[in-house]
């Protein structure tokens, strides 16, 4: 039987930065396009780095354009270390014994997949893992927030890279997306998959 793929996501599921990210796109923005800088009505949470980027663009009358994104994302990875430097940073509880375990499930009775859906940057995670002490290289499936448009696109891509490697498709009741948001609930149910909500976020 093919194992069954568990997408985690990371903030407020995996680990809580203490609004280090937030306050790293602000300085940021500001920065580069000046101040003051707006954000209002703004949902990151279970959005895409991208996404947010784009959003506070329009906000903002700034076009949306690669140079324009790709300053704030080179600027934003270089800042979002400060930041969780000097934020509350904090592992959530149980996680270490928790992903302990599945990686001795994953590697001796092969019924499961560790992988990573998350709206961040690709390379924001290693950035966010380092002081939490976890490996990137333990969640073999991995959908990234700059590599698809939107969060059911990560899905969608994070099932075409288990047909890769296991040489097929997961049946999308295989596939359990774990995250703290109703995004991440939602782009579960965009392609069937399992749903399996924490409360360990801003949503009860």
């Amino acid at each position: 039987m093919p194992p069954t793929l568990l997408l985690f996501d990371v903030d407020a599921t995996l680990i809580r930065t203490g609004g280090a990210g937030m306050t790293a796109m602000a300085n940021v923005a500001a920065r580069l396009f000046g101040r003051p800088f707006r954000w209002e009505g703004i949902n990151a949470g279970g959005s895409l780095d991208p996404v947010i980027f784009a959003q506070a663009a329009a906000l903002n009358g700034i076009e949306n354009s690669d140079h324009n994104h790709h300053r704030f994302r080179d600027d934003y990875l270089i800042e979002l270390e400060r930041q969780i430097a000097v934020h509350p940073f904090e592992v959530l509880p149980g996680i270490h014994d928790l992903i302990a375990h599945l990686r001795e499930r994953e590697e001796k009775q092969r019924d499961i997949v560790l992988g990573l859906l998350t709206g961040n940057y690709t390379q924001a995670i290693p950035i966010k893992f380092k002081p939490a002490k976890l490996e990137q290289h333990w969640f073999s499936i991995t959908a990234f927030g700059d590599e698809a448009p939107s969060r059911p696109d990560l899905v969608a891509l994070a099932m075409q890279k288990y047909e890769a490697r296991h040489g097929s498709r997961p049946h999308p009741r295989k596939v359990i997306v774990i995250g703290d948001t109703p995004r991440d609930i939602h782009c579960a149910k965009a392609h069937g998959c399992v749903a399996f909500a924490v409360a360990t976020g801003h949503h009860p």
